[in-house]
């Protein structure tokens, strides 16, 4: 999903969304960090004389088993608007030397180094500088707004905040989002190739879970005070909605959150709407680093897209919702639900209660919510016997009038659904009556 194909898609997109023709230049390099480890980077300047006091500038974070050659084009937006932008290529990732850290301090340790000398040069700004980082990169921006690193704004795109409650969501993995996720990088990170089998089994959770939370920001969300702008996919397999809402609810600087058309599998980045993305990208550091007074501090602060199409619904702050009560009669592994009346649209975490009979080796019970060939949403549990609570992941997702939900229990998610992998150590389960708490926006956007 990395490479050529993603920077073109990108590239070409950006280049449908109209920008200022500012000139800019790009040097290439290498900086050696402390322990000897060379990391690659692009430099991206706009041509003529910086400003008084400097260039403002971002600094560009890429996705897991990405390098800086795929910020290419994100870089460019930036340059061309104004801004000195770094990308650069992580421990293990493209030509940098080192290894895959996850996130952790070795990776935190070279984003502030290279922080710290992007700010040094004479023609940056020393003290008007953002981040902007898309998944892998959006985790790292987030560890290091919360390890102090001083950045004046900054902007995350379908990340994590809890790095165990999104990949191993009451502790069974989403096996095949964490098998793609670590099969990317294994070759060049010895912590992610000893750790790959428990992690994608959900065997040694204890450690997994130790693993996950310590390149986790979320503990330390409420000392966050940087103006933060969150990107989130309204249907994304490994970092839902929830990762955003974690961030949105604990920092207490200003914040907006955008969910949007975008996202890991079954969603794609660019989306649709990445001209929109990247106007709001440029508006919220206009104002927070150059200190053009363009209102994005005062607009609604939560704004999410429509399934298709350029419709847009803001908010003052959360939406509200409602919660629509489904059963799901019989005791078999396939169930049908009744018929909705009503155009309802999904937001927030939905619980799935049904009552586990008996269990003969059965590691994982996973629950699907489909309509149609539509998966809407999905959970899983370690199973024990009595009525059980399985809760299903933050998608935002639009059923029309008339929608008839089913539901998919068993080892792994229904056919089509990637999200949980089926490994064939299950013997039976006997299963009784299954009631879904539907959580709904209280009026769609979409239509």
């Amino acid at each position: 999903m990395r490479a050529v194909r993603r920077l073109v898609l990108i590239t070409v997109a950006l280049l449908l969304w109209a920008a200022p023709a500012q000139a800019f230049s790009k040097q290439t390099g290498k900086q050696t960090m402390t322990d000897g480890v060379a990391i690659a980077y692009d430099l991206y300047e706009p041509d003529g004389t910086a400003p008084a006091g400097g260039w403002p500038g971002v600094v560009v974070m890429h996705g897991l088993g990405g390098t800086k050659d795929d910020m290419a084009a994100i870089a460019e937006v930036f340059a061309a608007h104004g801004y000195a932008a770094l990308a650069y290529s992580d421990r293990g990732s493209g030509t940098s030397g080192g290894v895959v850290d996850l996130a952790g301090p070795d990776d935190i340790a070279t984003e502030r180094a290279m922080f710290d000398s992007f700010r040094a040069r004479p023609e940056v700004s020393d003290t008007k500088i953002g981040a902007w980082g898309i998944s892998y990169g959006g985790g790292q921006g987030w560890n290091g707004l919360a390890a102090g690193i001083p950045y004046q704004a900054a902007e995350l795109v379908e990340t994590w905040t809890d790095l165990s409650t999104a990949l191993w969501p009451q502790e069974v993995a989403k096996s095949g989002i964490v098998a793609g996720f670590a099969k990317a990088v294994d070759a060049r990170s010895p912590l992610i190739a000893a750790a790959e089998n428990d992690a994608i089994h959900s065997t040694n959770m204890g450690a997994i879970d130790a693993l996950a939370r310590s390149r986790s920001s979320y503990a330390d969300l409420s000392r966050v005070k940087t103006p933060v702008y969150l990107f989130q996919g309204r249907v994304d397999y490994a970092f839902d909605v929830t990762q955003a809402l974690n961030g949105y609810n604990r920092v207490t600087g200003p914040k907006h959150l955008y969910i949007g058309q975008f996202g890991h599998p079954p969603s794609t980045f660019p989306g649709p709407d990445i001209g929109y993305v990247m106007s709001r990208s440029i508006a919220w550091f206009d104002h927070y680093l150059r200190g053009v007074p363009n209102g994005v501090d005062s607009s609604p602060s939560v704004t999410i897209a429509a399934a298709t199409g350029a419709r847009r619904v803001s908010f003052a702050g959360l939406p509200k919702t409602k919660t629509i009560t489904v059963g799901f009669r019989g005791t078999t592994l396939r169930r049908t639900g009744p018929v909705f009346r009503q155009a309802l649209e999904t937001f927030g975490v939905s619980l799935l209660k049904v009552q586990v009979r008996k269990i003969v080796r059965y590691p994982r019970l996973v629950a699907t919510i489909t309509a149609g060939k539509r998966v809407i949403t999905h959970g899983a549990i370690v199973p024990k016997v009595g009525l059980q609570t399985i809760r299903l992941a933050n998608y935002v997702q639009y059923l029309p009038k008339g929608t008839r939900l089913s539901l998919v229990l068993g080892p792994s998610s229904a056919s089509g659904d990637i999200a949980y992998l089926g490994f064939g150590d299950e013997t039976s389960i006997s299963l009784g009556p299954a009631l879904l708490s539907l959580q709904t926006l209280t009026k769609p956007v979409s239509r």
